[in-house]
């Protein structure tokens, strides 16, 4: 199961049409209540967008948290600005794609998801 946290519900929207062919759940949570939810249900990945510090904010819960620091989570955001990709890094994100999204995203989580070792 994927999390999704975007404040533009195109990208749940869209990782939800195809998620069921590739034999994958996607949910989608806002911010505010991602960390929370992540803890609750303990997605195989959060996807989660980033936009400011409050975003930042978000991924440093997730991954400091005791039941979600092992949850893999990729970082979203508008802008490919290096210090924005930096950051989210040096927090702990596994990886960092800038927006827009190609049509292979979720294909591309599949094979990140597939790389990484069972919690």
């Amino acid at each position: 199961m994927i999390l999704v946290s975007d404040d533009e519900p195109t990208v749940a929207d869209s990782l939800k049409k195809i998620g069921p062919s590739l034999d994958v759940s996607v949910l989608d949570e806002a911010k505010a209540k991602v960390v929370e939810r992540a803890r609750k249900e303990k997605p195989d990945l959060v996807v989660l967008d980033v936009r400011l510090k409050d975003g930042l904010e978000t991924l440093s819960l997730l991954k400091t948290g005791r039941n979600t620091r092992d949850i893999p989570v990729v970082v979203i955001a508008r802008d490919d600005a290096p210090e924005l990709r930096e950051m989210a890094l040096e927090i702990g994100a596994d990886g960092f794609i800038p927006k827009p999204l190609g049509k292979d995203f979720l294909p591309k989580l599949l094979l990140f998801l597939a790389g990484k070792p069972k919690r």
